[in-house]
């Protein structure tokens, strides 16, 4: 590290932002300023979520005020994350390699995305790559928001990535496998820390999981749910009575989903890296809050678990709160891990900026070499006409030449590309083929449990079933009906190999008769039944959650149902 260095951070969270303002001095750093703002759960699109972060970041500059570059983390919702292993080539064909595969790899095209890569492993015989993209025209959005409050981007960090280097700061080389639960807002990350590398799941488990429990038990819309959430975690650790009520059983709910998606990340981590299995669990994120989280983990695995503070590993200035950062301390780690990148020595180097915002940097670095290159052009021109001309003509000849060579490389590679092309056609048909085969006979099975759920309720039948695979067009919503939840904006979901499978979803419709009131609407009690027959469903060995619950009494004696219903990738229908 330099004598003095100096680093704006933002952390994009999925429902808060925070800006740390970090300082370095021989070897010591210093966290001279730190500020965080909530700013919601409930949003539709990227779009609404970008207007909400910039809404918070202008709180935040109205406070502290930026002034110069800043650098960017952005959440594990808006990433897509890969760890890919490929045969040994030499490194001037490494990039060459990792660019076939990443579009192979990411459901875009290219010219869409930011993506960068990073060598994890390489034991001779091939080599294994972290690739990361993000959609352009998100992180340009949000850049170009930044940009308002006066400051200039330089560097976007995807947060596992400054939560690994965090960590490596505050613990150095740990000695053994460790799993991170960096529990978010909208997304959760689960790293894995070994000595030969690192790998990412990121899992749709979230805060927001809980918030939309609450919000179906309780009736309220997202952000009243959201303070209810807090009030019952914040009388939890008080050891109090929430005054919005006991949400224990949502609570419960959630830690079990979190063991099973944490058991599963595991497989996929020795899969993925040939480690034996995990020795410590370290929990953060604004989701580490949820009362009993460390206990329940270190209960169901065995596994000495504990909160992670990055506080440890540096030092809190004058004239910030320590209280007040203590008690935010789950969220400063990715702030820390992207601060070190202006400081030196971070284990990995990953950057989502903007082509065009790179560029911009890239000329005001070189405007001074620049400069003397065309001072030096100037003085050229007045150099003999005869001079010029010679320097033309031997750089028509080295252009011919290199022509001549590249010609047939490229011919190779056009056949290359093809060939790949045809390697990809027919992997998508095999995997097409090996998911009919499974499928089959599981509908058979998930038909008779349907079967016997129904009859088990009682005075209930079905009316309509619609599947809809990956980006398929939703169910029609009734006039008079009430949604509960929001369809999720991914169409793709990890299966327990860590592969993308499209998400498929079955829409069922249905009506449930209210024996005891034949001539009014249905009563509370017929709509309990039916939430009883959804909780029944999601017992099913096919089914991994629920949403788009609808109901529906406009008719007298007759409560109508509509209940979107999603399929375990790992037994396909």
């Amino acid at each position: 590290m330099s004598s003095h260095k100096i680093a704006q951070v933002i952390d994009c969270g999925g429902a808060h932002v925070a800006a740390g303002f970090f300082s370095a001095k021989d070897g010591s750093i210093s966290l001279d300023a730190f500020y965080t703002e909530n700013i919601g759960a409930d949003f539709t699109s990227d779009e609404e979520w970008i207007t909400a972060v910039f809404r918070g970041l202008k709180a935040i500059h109205q406070q502290r005020k930026f002034s110069g570059a800043v650098s960017l983390v952005i959440p594990g919702h808006l990433l897509l994350t890969k760890f890919l292993k490929i045969p040994h080539v030499a490194k001037s064909k490494r990039d060459q390699i990792v660019q076939f595969e990443a579009q192979q790899n990411i459901p875009f095209p290219l010219n869409e995305v930011v993506w960068d890569y990073e060598v994890v492993a390489d034991d001779g015989a091939e080599f294994e790559v972290a690739l990361v993209a993000v959609k352009l025209e998100i992180i340009d959005q949000l850049c170009t928001e930044i940009a308002r409050l006066g400051v200039e981007v330089n560097l976007v960090e995807p947060s596992c990535m400054a939560q690994y280097n965090a960590f490596h700061h505050t613990h150095s080389e740990p000695g053994e496998n460790i799993l991170i639960a960096n529990i978010g807002g909208k997304s959760s990350n689960l790293l894995f820390i070994s000595e030969t590398g690192f790998f990412v799941r990121n899992i749709t488990l979230a805060g927001n999981t809980l918030t939309q429990a609450i919000a179906e038990e309780t009736g309220q819309d997202l952000a009243d749910a959201e303070a209810a959430k807090w009030d019952y975690i914040a009388a939890a650790h008080a050891g109090t009575e929430s005054p919005s009520g006991d949400f224990s059983r949502h609570v419960d709910a959630f830690l079990r989903r979190l063991v099973m998606e944490t058991t599963r990340s595991i497989v996929n981590f020795r899969r993925q890296s040939g480690e034996d299995n995990v020795h410590r669990i370290y929990v953060t994120g604004g989701g580490a809050l949820v009362p009993g989280i460390v206990e329940h983990l270190q209960e169901k695995f065995n596994l000495p678990s504990e909160y992670y503070n990055p506080l440890e590993g540096i030092t809190v200035g004058p004239e910030v709160d320590a209280d007040f950062v203590e008690g935010y301390r789950h969220n400063v780690g990715e702030l820390l891990g992207c601060a070190l990148r202006e400081f030196g020595g971070t284990k990995t180097h990953f950057n989502l900026i903007p082509p065009l915002i790179a560029r911009q940097i890239d000329f005001r670095r070189r405007k001074p070499v620049l400069m003397a290159a065309v001072a030096l052009l100037v003085v050229a021109l007045v150099m003999p006409i005869y001079s010029a001309r010679q320097t033309a003509l031997i750089y028509e000849e080295n252009i011919s030449e290199l022509d001549g060579r590249l010609f047939p490389v490229q011919r190779i590679y056009n056949e290359y590309q093809r060939a790949a092309d045809r390697i990809g056609e027919a992997t998508e048909q095999i995997a097409a083929l090996k998911d009919l085969s499974e499928s089959r006979a599981n509908w058979v099975d998930f038909f008779n449990d349907i079967q016997q759920r129904l009859v088990s309720v009682e005075d209930v039948w079905l009316e309509r079933m619609e599947i809809v695979r990956g980006n398929g067009a939703a169910t029609p919503q009734r006039q008079q009906a009430s949604t509960l939840f929001q369809a999720p904006q991914q169409a793709y979901v990890d299966d327990e190999n860590g592969d993308e499978r499209p998400e498929v979803r079955i829409h069922l419709s249905g009506r449930m008769l209210d024996r005891e009131n034949p001539l009014e609407r249905a009563s509370p009690d017929t709509r309990v039944r039916v939430s009883a027959l959804f909780e029944s469903i999601l017992e099913s060995q096919y089914i991994v959650r629920r949403y788009n619950e609808e109901f529906d009494t406009s008719t007298l004696g007759i409560l109508r149902f509509d209940v979107t219903l999603v399929v375990d990738p790992d037994r396909p229908l």
